[in-house]
């Protein structure tokens, strides 16, 4: 009895670390299934994406409630639990974001024209692939304080890369598109697609507390 009771109190660094893994999966996951989606040559190939991008926010999803679940439950846990919180919360926003931005596109109908997306879905999965690689970092249990701050700073760079690509996206649409409807629809998606590019930005910076804190 007192043996399962002190055990429910002590950290559980695993719990914790498994589910961030979990969580940065899903995150990548979904801006994978999302680059598909965007580039997709049928429509039953932009189904087949959109669904996996709806599962994957879903899983996101639940990974996420479970963080905040246990982080209720665990007496001591390996990082703060406000930045635990707080990175999670991050996390499964980028995934919330994108099937947010699958849906208006096909309210829409707006599709890839001459590669538009792309070049902000090509940065995402970018971001996306950093994140996870960062994530494993922060959660091996070593001093990977370096690598760590490197991971951030390759996410710094794509972020700015992303307001260059944005700012050559507006330049674009704003001298060749004449139809005032069409121009402010895609200006919107490009603002969006921005977002999601922000919020890897956003964990990044979580993560780099996170890891300043316990260097």
């Amino acid at each position: 009895m007192l043996k399962a009771a002190v055990a429910r109190i002590l950290p559980k660094e695993d719990k914790f670390f498994t589910l961030l893994n979990q969580l940065a999966v899903q995150a990548r996951e979904c801006a994978v299934h999302f680059k598909k989606y965007v580039e997709a040559d049928s429509q039953q190939e932009r189904d087949t994406a959109k669904r996996l991008v709806a599962e994957s926010r879903l899983e996101a999803k639940k990974i996420s409630s479970e963080i905040t679940k246990q982080l209720c439950l665990t007496f001591i846990a390996p990082f703060d639990r406000e930045d635990i919180q707080d990175f999670a919360r991050s996390l499964y926003k980028i995934t919330k974001t994108i099937k947010k931005i699958c849906d208006r596109l096909d309210i829409y109908s707006m599709i890839n024209e001459k590669g538009d997306f792309s070049s902000q879905t090509d940065l995402i999965v970018l971001e996306a692939e950093a994140m996870q690689d960062m994530v494993r970092e922060l959660t091996s249990g070593h001093d990977n304080t370096k690598q760590i701050i490197n991971r951030v700073n390759v996410l710094h760079d794509l972020e700015h890369k992303g307001d260059e690509v944005l700012n050559e996206l507006l330049t674009s649409l704003f001298r060749d598109e004449e139809d005032p409807k069409k121009l402010i629809l895609r200006k919107d998606f490009y603002d969006m697609l921005e977002k999601v590019i922000d919020r890897y930005r956003d964990a990044a910076a979580i993560a780099l507390q996170i890891v300043l804190k316990h260097s």
